[in-house]
């Protein structure tokens, strides 16, 4: 299936957005930070106040590495951007080079590795430069939250272009970092789920040994509050917005899964899913697309076998295997030929004479099939299809072969009107049926089996087939035949007596029916 993706230059401007949105709030944080928490309250007031220099400072810093962070980005996305749009204009994208297909898959990473950097440097600038460690802190939390936003949200924004980079879905094929989902799971919790109950216990036990000291303990306490209402409030922020990234991350590509199978499940097998990741989720669509590929051949195989044999016994060969045997039962034999075929292969080019013969053949087995019948073989002229055999049981098969060999000389009389206005010679045959007794199974060897029928009434119909000339009938019925259509189907049969058969002792009685 196609799936449509934005454009390169939107998948960008999300991006871009998204940097810059996660950057601006972990800025607030920051902000926060030194606000209402650092430094510990020395009066009565439960905040202490910000000097217009410090945000200077902070504001001028802040763009500072902002601008610095989207610079790296777009200074190591060249590769990404270079490819890019030589796949756009035609190159293949099985010619990308491995360190940009690596790049590609650990792109997310690189952005969320340059907020946590950029962070790092500034919590250790400010720390040194004001003399605070508690500085670094307050810049570490906001840096946590901005980096795991960053990741996950770069990551399910990133995964609409990673197909443009590996249309076939083989991401398991490229050597690149891989973070698993556990990892990221694990990674999420320890950036916020273990850094907000940590910050607060250790926020906490600054200020209950502060208060031994206090000359101000209700300024102390009023500040204890305000922390803990900030380390909630951060905690829930960047929780409820870490667990939807992370949920999205996960639950899309199954729901995708999911969706892909329903639609196996209506053979509709062209179906495939997008890969774009290379974790547990990736390869699994990488197998759920291996799997559809390989129904798709076994598909193929079944309708290559389905030419090459009948349905029912394509159908019987893959439900129950092809073992060797026969089963007795009573049938109704039909065998068609063509008649004064040598002469016509001397007239007519071999490839039109192919032609002329697969065109006939198809308007043949189409009435068989219709009326139920199965065709066992192919004579090169001649065909042979059977009715009331265990792949198609039926208890009037005698009715729909008669029936059959009268449509079939209808699609014959069809057939010779077309090719008299393409200026093609017509055709001619000859029709024997015959009911009784026969073997119907799979015949052969080990290495190939062919299911046919074997019995006096498949030779009986070939040898009435061959009479059909003698007696000037297109169509001869064996008597079992004729006396199975209870009342003759109001057929106007001719009865020929004592009609000599090649290779039977006694002469029989056939029954000869006229043009339809």
């Amino acid at each position: 299936m196609s799936t449509s993706h934005p454009s390169s230059r939107e998948i960008s401007r999300r991006i871009a957005t998204l940097i810059s949105g996660a950057t601006v709030l972990s800025a607030l944080i920051v902000f926060l930070y030194f606000a209402l928490i650092d430094p510990i309250p020395v009066d009565d007031a439960a905040v202490s106040p910000i000097e217009t220099g410090g945000i200077m400072v902070f504001a001028i810093v802040g763009v500072v590495i902002l601008a610095g962070a989207v610079a790296m980005v777009v200074w190591l996305g060249r590769p990404i951007r270079k490819w890019l749009r030589l796949i756009e204009d035609g190159t293949l994208a099985s010619e990308l080079p491995p360190n940009v297909a690596r790049l590609v898959l650990i792109w997310p990473l690189v952005g969320a590795a340059l907020v946590a950097a950029g962070s790092l440097v500034v919590g250790v600038f400010l720390s040194i430069l004001y003399a605070d460690p508690g500085n670094f802190v307050g810049i570490a939390i906001g840096g946590a939250v901005g980096t795991t936003i960053v990741y996950f949200g770069t990551d399910l924004v990133w995964r609409r272009q990673v197909p443009v980079f590996f249309p076939e879905g083989d991401l398991s094929s490229v050597h690149a970092f891989r973070l698993s989902v556990r990892r990221r799971l694990l990674v999420a919790f320890a950036l916020i789920g273990a850094l907000t109950p940590t910050l607060l216990v250790v926020l906490t036990q600054s200020r209950s040994l502060a208060l031994l000291d206090a000359a101000n303990p209700q300024a102390i306490l009023d500040n204890l509050a305000i922390v803990q209402l900030y380390v909630l409030g951060v905690g829930l922020l960047a929780g409820v917005i870490t667990a939807v990234l992370v949920a999205r991350a996960i639950v899309g590509p199954l729901e995708a899964l999911q969706a892909a199978m329903g639609r196996i499940e209506h053979n509709e097998l062209d179906t495939k899913v997008a890969v774009t990741t290379n974790d547990e989720l990736g390869y699994l669509g990488e197998r759920f697309n291996a799997m559809t590929d390989g129904l798709r051949q076994g598909e193929r195989l079944r309708e290559l076998f389905g030419l090459y044999v009948s349905t029912e016994v394509a159908r019987a060969a893959v439900e129950r295997g092809a073992g060797l045997g026969g089963t007795l039962v009573d049938s109704t034999v039909i065998f068609s030929d063509i008649r004064d075929f040598t002469t016509l292969s001397e007239q007519m080019p071999p490839a039109r004479l192919v032609d002329v013969i697969n065109r006939y053949m198809t308007a043949m087995v189409a009435v068989i099939v219709d009326h139920g019948g199965v065709v066992t073989r192919f004579g090169g002229d001649s065909v042979l299809a059977v009715f009331g055999t265990p792949l198609n049981p039926m208890t009037d098969h005698a009715v729909r072969a008669v029936r059959t060999a009268i449509g079939m000389r209808r699609a014959l009389a069809a057939f010779n009107d077309a090719e008299t206005l393409d200026g093609l010679p017509n055709l001619r045959s000859g029709i024997g049926v015959a009911t009784g007794p026969v073997i119907a199974g799979n015949i052969g060897g080990r290495e190939r089996i062919e299911y046919t029928v074997m019995g006096d009434a498949v030779n009986l119909a070939a040898r009435l087939e061959e009479k059909t000339k003698d007696v000037g009938a297109p169509i001869l019925l064996s008597a079992e035949t004729y006396q199975a259509l209870a009342g003759g189907d109001n057929l106007n049969a001719r009865a020929l007596t004592d009609v000599q058969i090649k290779g039977k002792r006694d002469r029989v009685t056939a029954y000869a029916l006229s043009e339809p």
